[in-house]
């Protein structure tokens, strides 16, 4: 295999895109399961299995299945491509075109801040306050593709940022929630240009989730910035990964809530120092809300490490249960940058 920094472009967006899937895809039955319960029912989840019965999300997916993670990430890059920008309202009518085709899929295809903001959209509220109660990881989980694009426009952090708030407008408009998007599109930007330093892509993510606080409203939350940076404080004191995963697990938990998810997808990245599959497999073994910290951190680490190191068969599956062809999203998103407005 190739060294990281001879990927080429189209290896670290392919490479995100399959990772932002794959780990959604394998967080299906983990999410909100406690490492306890996750060792006693699976042992280690290293490949795909369907939602329990019952599951209070993902009731009725299928092994390999994705959900609204990756979904979402697509309806925004759907918008984008369409329109080489992003606006606001194209992004909300994805969303919900999305959501009313799935809507007898599963359990619960909508998280609570999107769910709450497009009830009020529907309802006739502006899109300027629709969003202003969010405090979830909704915005972040879906921002990935937002990230590559400005990774290989080669921008700048308060570039990015007025991008990602247009993004974010319309259900997740707070400062914490801008402030987490800001973290992980920062982070795939980095991983996609081909960025090796591990440290340098978590203090990048620090960075833009302190300058991401700016935007939106305030909301009473904890500091992202400041969490990612304790988060990865704590991997790098940990004696192995094991410890390490029990340490994020009891001082974050990794549940949906933004300063719980963010932290602990990246620090999982830190600990599997970007390498695609065991980034994937600590995210979901972890507990919490292990698809969407499993996409988020698949994103970064599929960029980093390139679509081959990538197992095959996951890919694969990927593909084929949820018959989509990621190399075409790939190169549309890859074609999109030259041609982007920014805003």
């Amino acid at each position: 295999m190739k060294g990281n920094k001879e990927l080429d472009t189209k290896e670290r967006v392919l490479g995100g895109l399959y990772g932002m899937a794959i780990g959604d895809s394998l967080g299906v039955p983990s999410s909100f399961m406690t490492p306890a319960y996750i060792q006693k029912t699976w042992g280690w989840i290293d490949t795909f299995y369907p939602a329990e019965k019952g599951h209070i999300y993902h009731d009725g997916l299928k092994a390999g299945e994705y959900t609204d993670d990756s979904e979402q990430a697509l309806a925004l890059l759907n918008s984008f491509i369409r329109n080489e920008r992003v606006v606001p309202l194209d992004v909300v009518q994805e969303i919900i075109n999305w959501a009313n085709r799935v809507k007898n899929k599963y359990a619960s295809p909508l998280g609570p801040s999107t769910e709450r903001a497009l009830k009020a959209i529907q309802k006739g509220a502006d899109l300027s306050v629709s969003g202003r109660y969010a405090t979830t990881n909704g915005g972040a989980m879906r921002i990935s593709p937002l990230g590559m694009i400005h990774g290989l426009r080669g921008s700048s952090i308060e570039e990015m940022l007025k991008d990602v708030h247009l993004a974010c407008l319309p259900t997740h408009n707070t400062g914490v929630c801008i402030s987490a998007a800001a973290a992980i599109a920062w982070g795939t930007a980095l991983c996609v240009r081909g960025e090796q330093d591990i440290g340098k892509i978590v203090e990048g993510t620090i960075a833009a989730a302190e300058q991401g606080r700016s935007y939106g409203f305030d909301v009473v939350s904890p500091s992202i910035g400041k969490r990612i940076a304790y988060a990865y404080e704590l991997v790098l004191k940990a004696g192995d990964a094991k410890q390490a995963m029990q340490d994020i697990y009891d001082f974050f938990g990794g549940g949906d809530l933004a300063a719980d998810s963010i932290p602990a997808a990246i620090a999982m990245f830190a600990l599997g120092k970007g390498a695609a599959k065991p980034v994937l497999e600590y995210c979901v073994n972890l507990g919490g809300d292990c698809d969407t910290n499993a996409a988020m951190a698949g994103s970064m680490a599929g960029a980093y490490s390139g679509v081959s190191a990538l197992p095959e068969d996951w890919k694969k599956t990927i593909a084929t249960v949820n018959r989509i062809d990621l190399e075409a999203y790939a190169d549309k998103l890859i074609q999109l940058v030259s041609g982007w407005k920014a805003a």
